[in-house]
């Protein structure tokens, strides 16, 4: 019985001390969170995407081209798209 686990021991001793050695190769394979750098938005403002209402797209309000109108703040992917709905906005009133 006593032979029977020391056996057992040095097996999964050895199952370790591979997994270690590969580990310390190859890296551990464990994703390691980075702090998120100065100046970052809060996770809340990076969570918020809007809406392009010409094309559709969804996008960062940061990196969005924007126009201020009577009805609030519109965001554009492009400024193709903030000239197309500003177009269509003249045309109709």
């Amino acid at each position: 019985m006593f032979s029977l686990l020391m056996r057992l021991l040095v097996f999964i001793s050895a199952l370790w001390l591979i997994r270690y050695l590969l580990g310390a190769l190859f890296g551990s394979g464990r994703i390691h969170r980075q702090a998120p750098p100065r100046g970052a938005a809060s996770q809340g403002e990076a969570k918020r995407m809007v809406k392009d209402p010409v094309c559709g797209m969804y996008m960062d309000p940061r990196l969005a081209v924007r126009a201020e109108g009577g009805e609030g703040d519109h965001y554009f992917c492009s400024e193709e798209c903030r000239s197309r709905f500003l177009a269509d906005t003249r045309s109709r009133g």
